[in-house]
C-alpha cells in the first residue's frame, strides 16, 4: 500500500484539473441564490401589487341595515377599500367587477342582522374572480377572509358581553385550551409535537438525507467522469500498466472520487444556504425562533459513529459504481447516459426513506430499500435523535460492508486493459446498432 498515497495525489490533482469538475462545484453557489433571489422578488412584487395599495373589494349588500353598515364601516377601517355596487343580483354585481380593478365580491344576504340578532348566525358570500395566477391572488384573498373572519370575533364579543355582562368573551369562545408537551429519549420539552415534528421532519427528515443523497451521487458522478476521462486520454490503460495493484488503483480512484465530492457538496450546502437565506429572510422566522434545534436533544455519539461508518460504506459502493461506468465508457459522453442507471437507485430509496416510513412500505419496496447500501446512511439521520440505533442499522452496516467489499473486488478485477477494451466496443457497438435503427425509423 506504499504507493496508495501518491496515487490519491495523483487523482485528485486529476480532477481539480479538470475544469469540468469546476463547473459542477461552482453551479450550485451562483445558480441557487439567484434563484431564491428571482422567486423571492417575483413573490413579493405580486404580492405589493396586490395589496401594497389595499385590497378593493365590492359590497352587494341586500340587507341595508344597520348592522350590514357596520360591516362596511369595519372593512373600510381595516384597510380594504369597499365599494357598493347598485344592483340587485349577484350575477349583475359580478358584471360590475369586470370594469374595476376588484377582484372579490362579498354578498350580505337578506336577513343579516335579524339572524345574528336572533343568535341563528348569518352567512357572507365571498366570490373570487380569478384574473391571474399567483402569490398575489392567494395573498388577496386572505386579506379580504381575515377581515370577515375578524369581524365576526368583534360581533361574537359584543353578542357575549350583551347577554352577560363583564365576563371575558374568549373564554366564552374557548373555554377549554391545552399545554403540549413532547417527550424524546425520557426528557420533557415545552413544545408541541407539531413544531418538534417539523423540525424534525425539517432537519433529519429532509435537508440530511438530501446532503448523503447528493454526496452519494457527486461521488458517482465524479468517478464515472474522471474514469471515462482517463478512457478518451488512454491514460487508464497506461495505468494499468504499471507494476501497481489494481486494488490500490481502485482504492486511490474511490479517495480521490470522495474528496473532490465533499467539496462539491459543502458548495452545495453553501448554495442551499444562500437560497434559503434568500426567500426566506431571518425576519419572517423570527416569531418562531424559541423552537430552536437546542431545546432538542442531541444525538448520541452511537449514531455519529454509524451515520459516519454507514456513510463512508455507501460512498465506496457508489464510487465504485462509478468506477464501473467510467470504465466502461470510451468517451464521456457515453458515461453521462450510463450514469443514470447508478443515480436513480440512489434516488427512488432516499426519497421512499425521506417521505415514508420503510417498515410500512410492500415488502417489494423495502427489499429494495435495504438491499442499497446507500440507504443505511439516511435511515440512520431520520432516526438520529428518536430512536437508538435502529435494528435495520444494526445489521445493515456490516452487509453493506459485504456488498461493498464484494463489488470493490469485482471492480478491481474489471480493471484489465483486454476486459475493458473489450465491453468498451460491444457498448459502442450497440449504441451505434440503435442510433441505426432510430434513423431508419
Amino acid at each position: 500500500m506504499s504507493s496508495l498515497i501518491p496515487l490519491v495525489e495523483k487523482e485528485v490533482k486529476d480532477l481539480l484539473r479538470d475544469p469540468r469538475i469546476y463547473i459542477g462545484l461552482i453551479v450550485p453557489v451562483v445558480i441557487l441564490p439567484i434563484i431564491g433571489f428571482t422567486m423571492s422578488a417575483a413573490t413579493h412584487s405580486s404580492i405589493e401589487s396586490a395589496v401594497g395599495g389595499g385590497v378593493k373589494v365590492a359590497v352587494l349588500d341586500l340587507d341595508k341595515t344597520q348592522t350590514s353598515l357596520s360591516f362596511l364601516k369595519f372593512a373600510n377601517t381595516t384597510g380594504l377599500k369597499v365599494f357598493e355596487v347598485k344592483v340587485d343580483t349577484v350575477k349583475e354585481a359580478l358584471k360590475e367587477l369586470k370594469g374595476n380593478d376588484a377582484k372579490i365580491l362579498i354578498v350580505i344576504p337578506k336577513g343579516f342582522e335579524s339572524k345574528i340578532s336572533s343568535l341563528e348566525g348569518s352567512t357572507l358570500a365571498l366570490y373570487f374572480e380569478v384574473k391571474s395566477v399567483g402569490f398575489g391572488e392567494m395573498s388577496t384573498f386572505s386579506a379580504v377572509n381575515r377581515v370577515v373572519k375578524l369581524y365576526s370575533k368583534t360581533l361574537s364579543d359584543t353578542i357575549i358581553s350583551s347577554i352577560k355582562p363583564g365576563i371575558n368573551p374568549t373564554i366564552v369562545r374557548t373555554p377549554l385550551n391545552t399545554t403540549s408537551y413532547t417527550v424524546i429519549h425520557d426528557r420533557i420539552l415545552s413544545m408541541p409535537p407539531e413544531a418538534v415534528f417539523g423540525q424534525l421532519f425539517m432537519g433529519y427528515g429532509i435537508i440530511v438525507p438530501v446532503v448523503l443523497m447528493i454526496v452519494s451521487i457527486m461521488v458517482a458522478q465524479i468517478a464515472a467522469t474522471a474514469t471515462a476521462v482517463e478512457n478518451e486520454e488512454k491514460t487508464l490503460e497506461t495505468l494499468l500498466t504499471l507494476p501497481v495493484s489494481r486494488y490500490e488503483i481502485l482504492i486511490a480512484k474511490v479517495i480521490g472520487s470522495t474528496v473532490v465530492a465533499v467539496l462539491g457538496t459543502l458548495f452545495s450546502m453553501l448554495g442551499f444556504a444562500l437560497y434559503f437565506r434568500i426567500l426566506f429572510p431571518l425576519q419572517e422566522i423570527s416569531g418562531s425562533a424559541h423552537l430552536g434545534t437546542t431545546a432538542l436533544p442531541a444525538p448520541t455519539p452511537q449514531m455519529y459513529l454509524a451515520l459516519c461508518l454507514s456513510l463512508l460504506i455507501a460512498i465506496f459502493f457508489t464510487t465504485s459504481l462509478g468506477v464501473i461506468v467510467g470504465a466502461l465508457s470510451s468517451d464521456v459522453r457515453i458515461s453521462n447516459s450510463l450514469i443514470g442507471a447508478v443515480i436513480i437507485p440512489i434516488m427512488i430509496p432516499a426519497f421512499l426513506i425521506m417521505y415514508g416510513d420503510v417498515r410500512s412500505l410492500p415488502l417489494a419496496l423495502q427489499a429494495l430499500v435495504y438491499a442499497l447500501p446507500v440507504s443505511y446512511p439516511m435511515i440512520i439521520a431520520k432516526n438520529m435523535i428518536l430512536s437508538e440505533l435502529p435494528v435495520e442499522a444494526v445489521y445493515g452496516i456490516p452487509y453493506s460492508a459485504g456488498v461493498t467489499l464484494l463489488l470493490l473486488l469485482l471492480t478491481s478485477r474489471l480493471l484489465v486493459p483486454e476486459k475493458l477494451l473489450l465491453l468498451q466496443h460491444k457498448i459502442l457497438t450497440r449504441r451505434m446498432r440503435r442510433k441505426g435503427e432510430v434513423s431508419e425509423k
